[in-house]
C-alpha cells in the first residue's frame, strides 16, 4: 500500500509535525525551506508533502484520489521537480551521474511560467527545487519575484544542504524548518524496528552519520571501506614531514572523480574531524558518530586539539561552498589537507 502522509519516515518528527499542523489549518505559507545535512530525509519530507498539498480529498494526502494516484506514476500535471540538469556531452547525449554545477535562471524561468498556469486536478501548483542551494544567483533573483508574489494557491518548496549559499532575500521569504541527524544509537534502535538486523543497525547508522536517509540505501561494504580511506589520510597527514609527503595522492583520492565522489569524502572527513575533538576530550561522548572509532579518533583528536579542529571545520565549509565558484576539486582537496597536515587554514 501506498504510504499516506508522512507515513513512515525515520526521525523528523518535529518538524512533520509543524507540517502537519500547518497543512490540517490550512496555512502553510506559499515558500518552504527545509534544510538540515545532506541525505537526512529532507527531499523525501517535501515530495510527501507535495503530495499533500496537491491531495483533492483531505488536508494529509489520502492516497486513493486521482491526484494521489497521478503523484504516485509520477506523472501529476500540477507538480514540477527543479534540480541540477545533466551535462552534455560532445555528442549531445546526457550522462545522468554527470550533473550541471548549477540550478540556472532559465529553469527558474519556466517554473514561473508554470506558476502563471491554472492547476489541471486541483486547487494549486507546487514546486520542489531540490538542491535550493545550486541555484546560482540569477537563478534565485529570478525567483523572488514568484516567492513575493505567487500567482494563485502555488507552493515552493526549497530544499538545501547549505541553506547560507542562499541569498537573505530568499530565506527571509521562506517558512524555515530544520533537520538533524539522529544519535547513532536512536538511528540504529529505530533501523532494528525496521527489520534491520542487530549487528548490522549500528555500523549502518555510524557510517551514515546519523542521516536516515541515508541509512537505509547505504551500501556497509563500500561505505566503510571509503569511511577507512578516509581515516587513513587523516592519520598519514598528522604524522609529519612522512604524512606529508602523500598530500598530491591523498587530495586526489578525496577529490574523487566526481563532484558528487568530492563532497561525500568531504562530508565523513568533516564527521571524523568533528568526532576527532570530541574523543580528545572524551572518547566516552555520547555525541560521537563514529563511536566505534573512538580510540583512533582520540588520538588524532589530540593531535590537532580541539580547538585546531574547530578551525578546520568552518575552512573546510568555506572550501566546499567554494566549489559553487568553479573552484578546482583537486585544489580546494589539497588546500584542505594541507591544513590538516599544519598548514594555513583556507
Amino acid at each position: 500500500m501506498t504510504a499516506r502522509g508522512f507515513d513512515g519516515i525515520l526521525g523528523h518528527e518535529r518538524p512533520i509535525e509543524v507540517l502537519t499542523r500547518l497543512l490540517n489549518d490550512g496555512r502553510l505559507p506559499h515558500g518552504v525551506l527545509l534544510h538540515g545535512p545532506s541525505s537526512i530525509g529532507k527531499g523525501l519530507v517535501a515530495r510527501r508533502l507535495a503530495a499533500s498539498l496537491l491531495c483533492t480529498e483531505q488536508p494529509i494526502r489520502c492516497g486513493r484520489c486521482p491526484s494521489c494516484h497521478a503523484f504516485d506514476v509520477e506523472g501529476h500535471p500540477d507538480l514540477a521537480i527543479v534540480s541540477r540538469m545533466p551535462k552534455k556531452s560532445a555528442t549531445g547525449s546526457t550522462e545522468e551521474d554527470d550533473l550541471r554545477r548549477d540550478i540556472v535562471v532559465d529553469q527558474i524561468r519556466e517554473m514561473t511560467r508554470l506558476s502563471g498556469l491554472a492547476p489541471r486536478l486541483g486547487a494549486r501548483r507546487v514546486f520542489v527545487i531540490d538542491p535550493a542551494d545550486a541555484m546560482n544567483r540569477a537563478a534565485q533573483n529570478a525567483l523572488l519575484k514568484t516567492l513575493e508574489e505567487p500567482p494563485g494557491n502555488g507552493v515552493v518548496i526549497l530544499v538545501a544542504a547549505r541553506p547560507h549559499l542562499l541569498l537573505t532575500t530568499v530565506r527571509s521569504r521562506s517558512f524555515a524548518l530544520g533537520f538533524a541527524s539522529l544519535a547513532t544509537r536512536d538511528l540504529s534502535e529505530r533501523l532494528v524496528e525496521r527489520g534491520i538486523a542487530d549487528d548490522e543497525a549500528m555500523p549502518r547508522a555510524a557510517l551514515a552519520e546519523g542521516r536516515a536517509g541515508l541509512a537505509l540505501e547505504l551500501d556497509v561494504e563500500s561505505a566503510s571501506e571509503r569511511r577507512a580511506a578516509v581515516l587513513e589520510i587523516l592519520e598519514t597527514l598528522l604524522l609529519g614531514p612522512e604524512g606529508i609527503a602523500e598530500l598530491p595522492a591523498a587530495a586526489v583520492a578525496l577529490a574523487g572523480k566526481t563532484e558528487t565522489q568530492w563532497l561525500e569524502n568531504v562530508d565523513l572527513l568533516t564527521g571524523l574531524l568533528r568526532d576527532a575533538g570530541r574523543a580528545a576530550l572524551d572518547k566516552e561522548n555520547p555525541a560521537l558518530i563514529h563511536a566505534d572509532l573512538a580510540a583512533r579518533l582520540a588520538v588524532s583528536g589530540r593531535r590537532l586539539t580541539p580547538v585546531r579542529v574547530a578551525a578546520l571545520l568552518r575552512s573546510i565549509e568555506h572550501v566546499r561552498s567554494g566549489l559553487r565558484l568553479n573552484l578546482n576539486r583537486t585544489l580546494a582537496a589539497e588546500t584542505v589537507l594541507a591544513a590538516i597536515a599544519g598548514g594555513p587554514l583556507p
